[in-house]
């Protein structure tokens, strides 16, 4: 709708601007700003839209750098590199591979 249409023209210069007189909560940032209250108020935008936003650092990736393990073991994570997937498995474990 072109502005010079809209209803709150009329009303622009006045106190209330369409808004009434007596909650403020028109102005600034009632809910914050930016990602403000993703853990709190606005935790259904967050779930239902970013699912998995919270709670993200733990480890991603296996490296193969350092020791291999001496005993076998079931190793999960999102990524392995090529070395770690080997000492891995010299080892006597395997690698899971998580979503």
């Amino acid at each position: 709708m072109m502005t010079r249409l809209k209803t709150n023209r009329k009303k622009r210069g006045h106190i209330s601007a369409c808004h009434g007189r007596i909650g403020k909560l028109h102005r600034k940032h009632p809910g914050g700003r930016g990602n403000a209250g993703g853990m709190h108020h606005h935790r259904i935008l967050f779930d239902k839209y970013h699912p998995g936003y919270f709670g993200k650092f733990g480890y991603f990736k296996v490296l193969g750098k350092g020791n291999a393990p001496s005993t076998p073991l079931v190793v999960k994570a999102k990524f392995f590199s090529k070395l770690a997937e080997k000492k891995i498995k010299e080892a006597g474990g395997a690698i899971l591979l998580t979503a």
